[in-house]
């Protein structure tokens, strides 16, 4: 996994527009998966940098989200809308469609395999807690070792739906996002360290050839 210390989200912004606008350039259809959490600003900025981009190939979906009726108050898809990621002309995957917590994961799991077979590349966009979560894996979740592509469980906060290390294994790239102090020490053990993806999910991203951290981390 390589490391880009930056002290703001202004690189990883300049990144990810350029990965995702000239992979569309050149007629690459893109699949770019986002996240809740503190990603969410930064994604919403990419959002924005592509306004003036041929987004016709590019589908987006969720890396994960937290169960409810649409529109909760917790639900990551309303969250990213209220800071103004909007979608209204890109194809994309609302995860929360009113259903059963066990059909929502099911369909999840279900358009993901048929995204990942109809678009050439795919992007995730991920961020890190403190405790080496990512998308909605919580450390020693049945979702850190299930090997279908999305999944549910009831956490400590939140019941979720989550993608999972099997899913983001298939992945053509990722990007991770993790800013603040207090995520240090993860970091740290992320960077140098194989600790089982029970104990800490974020390592399934290292999994990935392609996979880059965007920290205020420095070694």
């Amino acid at each position: 996994m390589n490391l880009v210390t930056e002290t703001d989200d202004n690189q990883i912004v300049t990144y990810l527009t350029e990965v995702i606008s000239n992979r569309l350039a050149e007629e690459i259809s893109v699949l770019w998966l986002v996240p809740g959490g503190s990603a969410m600003e930064p994604a919403t900025k990419v959002l924005h940098n592509l306004e003036d981009v041929d987004t016709s190939l590019l589908c987006i979906t969720l890396t994960d989200e937290r169960y409810g009726r649409p529109d909760h108050e917790h639900e990551n898809w309303a969250q990213l809308a209220r800071l103004g990621f909007t979608v209204n002309s890109i194809n994309a995957y609302r995860v929360l469609r009113g259903e059963t917590i066990e059909t929502t994961a099911q369909d999840f799991s279900d358009k993901l395999q048929q995204l990942y077979a109809t678009y050439e590349y795919k992007i995730g966009l991920f961020g890190i807690g403190t405790d080496g979560h990512t998308a909605g894996i919580k450390p020693h979740s049945i979702a850190a070792t299930d090997e279908d592509l999305a999944v549910y469980y009831t956490g400590e906060d939140y019941e979720r739906v989550t993608m999972t290390p099997h899913a983001i294994r298939k992945l053509d790239e990722v990007v991770a996002y993790a800013h603040g102090e207090e995520k240090f020490s993860t970091i740290q053990k992320l960077l140098h360290e194989n600790i089982p993806v029970e104990e800490q999910p974020a390592q399934c991203l290292k999994w990935v050839e392609h996979a880059t951290l965007f920290s205020d981390y420095s070694e």
